[in-house]
């Protein structure tokens, strides 16, 4: 079929051409007159914006003259670099989390049919030898952590109260009786339901199991060493290696997998001869499964180097030592960082930990800045009573009194290790513009829920949330003193 022909129209005469060529002239003058008003605005608006927030990050700067202001960013970046540096002004606040209020086979085989921590509490008497209640669970009570609700609830609170993250405890013996994972339900169960929907890392507990508690074990429980409940042995073949990354990847790919620059942040407890082999194999492993390593650290019972000074004759000696050891374990580039472990030890039995005078005496000038960031993370314990796994007479009372006492000296240890990760050394403007999920800075504290000891910032009928609060208040405190002391 030929095309349609073309419609022919007449052409208007002269007069109405030159009328029509004006009337199209007007209009197009006004068009790029309202086009031009219409981007001046645009551009000055952020202009405007632009101003009133760089005026506001000099104010909310911290008050330190050893730190250049840095110099007014461009304008389309200073909306997210501000969001950046609110999110990563503190260190992340970390729980360890005891996974054991569960049945599992494990205990069934030391302990009995269906044993968990609960049964140490409950046998408890009501207050420890000084007279102070031993503190119980009231708002999530005497949970099964393998199931989803009091997971999620103790999410909930994490997130609430500014809790960054939790460590679980992890077990992996490599014996002939219980190889492989153990204790490990409610971590499985995490992956399948979510719960608790807060970051998390794994700490190795990587150590034998040794007689101190006075539960009494199984009848038909048979002993594999003196006074040993169970041993931990490091395999020297590299399949039993893989065993255990391959279990552990699930957890280092979940999304709320802590990393530090991409590396999956992995504790383990007290340096073993046994990791001189394991971990370097383990960090390969991880490489090669797309990640750029492992972050390890490594937890030692010493006191923080810049945090809490020890005069005590008595320990001098022994302290010293934990510092050539950790010297040791740095060097053979095992390990990333040194966690001061929470433990209840004698020197620090009473006391807060405190900011150094070198950071404080000069906030405006000075010395101050010019230490280097140290490799050593702070531990801190809330509170201890281990009168329910111990004789009556022989428990370690090493954080028990009167309640806002005991939270008190908490307050100052976590306001010591908060200001001092964020305020005392001179890569504040580094850490500012670094994303928090990728920093290297933590605080850990002993524990969320580990009653058998009375270390629980979970509700109790002797502190309620006081510990919770702490944390929320605290932190809140010195984000807005922005170092201001």
């Amino acid at each position: 079929m030929d095309p349609p022909a073309a419609t022919e129209v007449a052409a208007p005469p002269p007069p109405l051409r030159r009328q029509r060529r004006g009337a199209i002239y007007v209009q197009r003058t006004l068009l790029f007159t309202i086009s031009f008003s219409i981007l001046s605005l645009l551009k000055l608006e952020p202009l405007a914006r632009n101003s009133v927030q760089n005026h506001n990050n000099e104010i909310d700067m911290p008050h330190n003259r050893d730190i250049d202001t840095p110099h007014l960013l461009p304008k389309e970046d200073t909306t997210q670099q501000n969001e950046i540096k609110a999110e990563n002004f503190l260190p992340r606040v970390l729980a360890f989390v005891f996974p054991q209020f569960h049945k599992d086979s494990l205990n069934d085989r030391i302990w009995g049919e269906g044993f968990t921590d609960w049964d140490s509490l409950r046998n408890a008497p009501e207050k420890n030898r000084l007279g102070f209640k031993i503190p119980r669970p009231t708002e999530l009570g005497y949970y099964n952590y393998s199931e989803a609700e009091p997971r999620r609830k103790q999410g909930e609170l994490a997130n609430q109260y500014g809790i960054d993250g939790f460590i679980f405890h992890h077990y992996w013996f490599n014996d002939e009786a219980h190889p492989g994972p153990n204790l490990h339900e409610p971590l499985v169960n995490m992956l399948k339901d979510g719960y608790p929907d807060v970051p998390f890392a794994l700490h190795w507990c990587a150590q034998k199991w040794i007689v101190t508690w006075n539960a009494k074990v199984a009848p038909d429980f048979k002993f594999p060493e003196s006074d040993v409940l169970q041993t931990q042995k490091f395999p020297e073949g590299e399949e039993k290696i893989k065993e255990h990354y391959d279990w552990l990847k699930q957890f280092f790919h979940h999304p709320n997998y802590i990393k530090v620059d991409g590396k999956p942040l992995f504790l383990l407890y007290e340096k073993k001869r046994g990791h001189l082999h394991w971990l370097p194999k383990l960090r390969e492993l991880a490489k090669l499964d797309g990640f750029p390593g492992l972050y390890f650290v490594v937890g030692i019972s010493k006191p923080h180097e810049h945090l809490l000074e020890v005069k005590d004759e008595e320990f001098e000696e022994t302290v010293r030592g934990m510092n050539v050891y950790k010297g040791r374990v740095l060097g053979k580039n095992l390990f990333d960082k040194v966690l001061a472990y929470p433990n209840p030890s004698d020197w620090a039995k009473g006391r807060s930990l405190e900011i150094p005078s070198w950071c404080t005496d000069n906030i405006d000038g000075g010395d101050k800045n010019k230490l280097m960031r140290g490799v050593e993370i702070a531990g801190i314990i809330n509170s201890f009573d281990n009168t329910p796994r111990r004789n009556y007479e022989d428990a370690h009372l090493f954080a028990t009194g009167e309640p806002d006492e005991v939270v008190e000296l908490f307050r100052k240890s976590l306001d010591s290790a908060l200001y001092y990760e964020a305020c005392c050394f001179s890569d504040i403007n580094d850490r500012l513009s670094k994303v928090q999920k990728e920093d290297d800075r933590f605080i850990v504290i002993n524990a969320m829920n580990e009653w058998g000891e009375g270390m629980a910032l979970e509700p109790s009928d002797v502190y309620g949330r006081k510990f919770l609060e702490t944390i929320r208040d605290t932190k809140d405190a010195i984000s807005k003193s922005r170092c201001s002391r």
